[in-house]
């Protein structure tokens, strides 16, 4: 994680559903999966890192997933955040964004 300032404040980011409307449709680069649907919950910027919060559009499950996107375009990649810091560290901003919102 060279180079990450996580203890920049979050912003709520919209590229995604900008470019996309309020559904992704993600293919696995391997094929091993069938493309699958996800609605978009949140997007933000984290350190200057692109996260996003989505939520499968099956209806089957209920959980939101966390993924770091990266590049732009044709070049776009959405994986899933495995560090586990990383994961702590955007799980407790979306929580300090959403504690923001309520009150």
């Amino acid at each position: 994680m060279d180079g990450w300032d996580k203890d920049t404040p979050p912003k709520m980011l919209d590229r995604l559903q900008v470019e996309f409307g309020q559904e992704l449709i993600l293919s696995d680069e391997t094929e091993a999966e069938p493309d699958s649907r996800h609605h978009i919950l949140r997007e933000l910027d984290i350190g200057g890192r692109h996260y996003a919060v989505l939520r499968s559009s099956d209806g089957k499950h209920s959980d939101a997933y966390l993924y770091r996107v990266m590049g732009e375009g044709a070049k776009r990649r959405i994986d899933h955040v495995e560090d586990e810091v990383e994961w702590n560290c955007v799980v407790d901003a979306i929580e300090d964004l959403l504690h923001d919102v309520e009150h």
